[in-house]
């Protein structure tokens, strides 16, 4: 079959690799779409944790397909060395989730580690009360925007979002952000304009830690709930053991497995119903397995999710 192939760390290459076979406990599906997803680029790089040991392998954690009986399923994590970017996949029973049937592949592959991690951090991470005011810092990438839309539907008083790039700021408040600001400024200048934007903060999702998640957490209400989710603006920060004791404040880690199997799959169905609805907005470009190299170089780039259909 063709196939996205790591051969070496770096950039799979388009190439024909064995067919995948089958085994208890394995569905083989006929893949219809795979995702391009930043955590795929940092494995394929040999630096990450979940990195191969042994090459060649076939690159993918995600996708969306059909099982042999014609059931339609967003998946997750095939058996190594077999990956999504291919034709066919084989794929642990316990990894799919049946997709609404209006629900298209490409959208269905989109919700699965991006709208979970623009969701659950709401739900299961902050259990966020409506009326509350959320703070989305690096909002405006395909995770933020998911995030901002969920915020809405789950109730939140007021979005505000936080990011560097001022058209892509703005176009959140079209999907129901309240208010943007700008990163950039001093620390103190941050906190002042996101107490101001948000009327200050009860809920921080934090895709980018650094100086930024400290000036929002200045800017908390007490009792203010910081949910870590990425370190884009840096690894380590300082906050000092006063602002913490005084606002009552929580940072607490996020990753979706931390919550279990069974949570991420009702996050999966919540998140796919809503765009199945026409509640959620969500952008992505189908790109030809074939173009695989070139996609791969575009997709930190771009703020919208690449879809490889094989």
């Amino acid at each position: 079959m063709k196939a996205a192939v790591l051969t070496e760390y770096g950039v799979p290459r388009f190439a024909d690799h064995e067919d995948p076979t089958g085994a208890e406990g394995i569905e083989l599906l006929r893949v219809e779409a795979a995702t391009i997803n930043a955590v795929d680029i940092a494995i394929a790089s040999g630096g990450h944790y979940l990195s191969p040991r042994t090459l060649p392998v076939i690159a993918g954690i995600e996708g969306g397909g059909v099982t042999a009986d014609g059931r339609r399923v967003y998946f997750s994590l095939p058996r190594a060395p077999f990956g999504s970017m291919a034709e066919f996949a084989p794929v642990p029973v316990g990894n799919l989730i049946d997709i609404p049937d209006t629900l298209d592949f490409g959208t269905a592959a989109t919700l699965g580690n991006a709208g979970l991690a623009g969701s659950m951090p709401l739900v299961e991470g902050a259990h966020l009360k409506a009326g509350e005011s959320v703070v989305i810092l690096g909002g405006t990438g395909v995770v933020g925007r998911i995030a901002v839309q969920a915020a809405c539907l789950l109730g939140a008083g007021s979005i505000t979002v936080v990011g560097r790039d001022r058209q892509a700021l703005e176009a959140t408040l079209e999907l129901g952000a309240t208010g943007v600001v700008a990163a950039g400024s001093p620390e103190d200048d941050l906190t002042a304009a996101i107490r101001d934007a948000s009327g200050g903060v009860d809920v921080i999702l934090d895709y980018t830690w650094g100086t930024v998640a400290l000036a929002a957490l200045r800017a908390g209400n007490r009792g203010v709930r910081s949910i870590q989710i990425g370190d884009r603006a840096g690894a380590d920060i300082t906050i000092p053991a006063q602002l913490m004791r005084a606002l009552g404040a929580t940072v607490a880690g996020f990753m979706p497995i931390h919550h279990g199997p069974q949570a991420v799959a009702d996050a999966y169905r919540r998140v796919s119903d809503w765009a199945a609805e026409g509640k959620l907005r969500i952008e992505y470009e189908e790109v030809p397995l074939s173009d695989v190299e070139k996609a791969w170089s575009r997709a930190s780039s771009v703020r919208h999710k690449l879809v490889l259909a094989p």
